[in-house]
């Protein structure tokens, strides 16, 4: 489905200095980057010593699987409103 986000990954929203914003946007783009995965590269370095717990792993587990569940209600819904559904090609 266009424009449809991998279950697996979330929305984290905040604010920041418009001088930071900046900054970010021509780090990004100096390395060949989008801002997401800037943002993403960088966190993940920040947080390589934050262990998960096992909960942790289900907890996330968990919501993945809530998240596939709603895409895959959405995708229902869409195609009973006459939304477009690809058809995939038989051979």
């Amino acid at each position: 489905m266009p424009n449809q986000h991998a279950a697996d990954k979330e929305v984290i929203g905040f604010y920041i200095p418009r001088t930071l914003a900046r900054r970010i946007r021509k780090a990004a783009k100096s390395r060949g980057l989008t801002i997401t995965a800037f943002i993403e590269e960088i966190l993940t370095h920040a947080t390589r010593n934050t262990e998960l717990t096992p909960d942790d792993y289900i907890a996330i587990a968990q919501a993945t699987k809530d998240a596939v569940q709603r895409q895959t209600a959405k995708g229902v819904s869409r195609a009973s409103k006459g939304g477009s559904v690809k058809k995939q090609k038989t051979s």
